[in-house]
C-alpha cells in the first residue's frame, strides 16, 4: 500500500513531473491522467502551471515534455559543447550572450553566459517572453510565411514600417543588428547597469518584467542597411543570429549584449563576425548531439 502523502496536491505535481522524466516521448493529457490514475482536469489543471513556469512544454500533437527550465537544471537539454561555445563569445567580446528556443508564441532562454564587462542584466535561464516584434527577428526570415506574418502583425506604429525591411536585411546579412529607440543611450547604461548590479534573483518577478520591457523598449531600433555599412560612430543595444537545428530549421537565436553608447564601425564589425562565427559553431554543435544522441 501506497504511503499516504502529506501534501496530495504536491504528490501529484511530483508523479506528473517524474513521469514525463522518466517517458522517451510526449504524453498527452489524457495519457498522463490514466498511467497516473487521477482526473484528468486535475491533471490539465496542473500541467497548464507547469508550462507557464517552463517546467514542461508541449508539443504540435498537444502531447506535453519535460520543458527548458527543468531541464536546465541539470544541463541535458542542451547538446554537450553549448554552453562552452556560448562562454567563449562572452568571453571573445567581453559582453554578455543568451541562447534562446524560438517557439511559434514564445521566447525562451536556454542558457545564459555573462560577460566581463557587461552581465547580461536581469535574464535567468528559464526565462519565457511572448514572441512579439523584435523579439526573434533573427529566426523569421527562415520561419514560414504564416509565422512571418503572424509575427509581423505584432509590430505596432511606425515598427510596421520597418519590420518587413528588418526581415529582408537580416536574411541577407545572417544576423540582426539593433540600437537605442533615442539617441539617449546614457539611460540604456544606467537601466542596464542597475538591473546587472541589483541581480535578477533580488527583484520581486513584477519589477523584473517591467524593468525587462522598459529595456527592451529603450533598445529595440534595428540598424537600418544604411547604418549597417556606415563608418559613423553609433550606439549599439544587441545583436542576434539564428541557429539551425539538425534538421535545418531556425529554432534557436544567440544574442550578443553589448549595449554600448558608442561603437565604431571595426567594433561592429567584429562583434558581427563574433555572433555569426559562434552561430555556425552552435549549428554544427547540435548537428553532431543529434547524430551522437
Amino acid at each position: 500500500m501506497q504511503e499516504r502523502s502529506a501534501s496530495p496536491p504536491t504528490r501529484r505535481v511530483v508523479e506528473i513531473v517524474s513521469l514525463l522524466a522518466a517517458s522517451g516521448e510526449p504524453i498527452s493529457v489524457a495519457g498522463i491522467a490514466e498511467r497516473l490514475g487521477i482526473a484528468r482536469a486535475t491533471a490539465t489543471a496542473i500541467l497548464v502551471e507547469l508550462d507557464a513556469a517552463g517546467w514542461v512544454v508541449r508539443d504540435q500533437t498537444r502531447g506535453y515534455g519535460i520543458g527548458p527550465t527543468l531541464a536546465g537544471l541539470d544541463g541535458t537539454t542542451l547538446p554537450h559543447g553549448v554552453g562552452d561555445i556560448l562562454a567563449a563569445l562572452a568571453a571573445r567580446t567581453g559582453y554578455g550572450a543568451t541562447f534562446s528556443r524560438i517557439e511559434p508564441d514564445r521566447l525562451t532562454v536556454l542558457d545564459v553566459r555573462h560577460g566581463v564587462d557587461r552581465v547580461v542584466p536581469g535574464i535567468p535561464v528559464g526565462h519565457r517572453i511572448p514572441l512579439q516584434f523584435p523579439a526573434g527577428a533573427s529566426v523569421m526570415p527562415w520561419r514560414s510565411a504564416s509565422e512571418q506574418n503572424t509575427w509581423l502583425g505584432t509590430a505596432a506604429g511606425a515598427d510596421r514600417r520597418i519590420a518587413g525591411s528588418l526581415l529582408a536585411l537580416t536574411r541577407d546579412r545572417g544576423v540582426a543588428v539593433f540600437r537605442p529607440r533615442a539617441d539617449d543611450a546614457g539611460l540604456v547604461d544606467l537601466l542596464a547597469d542597475l538591473l546587472g548590479a541589483v541581480g535578477s534573483e533580488l527583484l520581486q518577478p513584477h519589477l523584473r518584467t517591467r524593468a525587462l520591457r522598459q529595456l527592451a523598449a529603450l533598445t529595440a531600433r534595428p540598424f537600418t542597411r544604411a547604418e549597417l555599412d556606415s563608418d559613423d560612430t553609433l550606439p549599439l543595444s544587441y545583436l542576434a543570429a539564428p541557429v539551425f537545428d539538425a534538421a535545418g530549421i531556425a529554432t534557436f537565436e544567440i544574442q550578443l549584449g553589448p549595449l554600448r553608447a558608442a561603437t565604431t564601425k571595426s567594433e561592429r564589425t567584429e562583434f558581427i563576425s563574433a555572433i555569426l562565427a559562434t552561430a555556425r559553431d552552435l549549428t554544427a554543435a547540435l548537428a553532431a548531439g543529434t547524430h551522437n544522441g
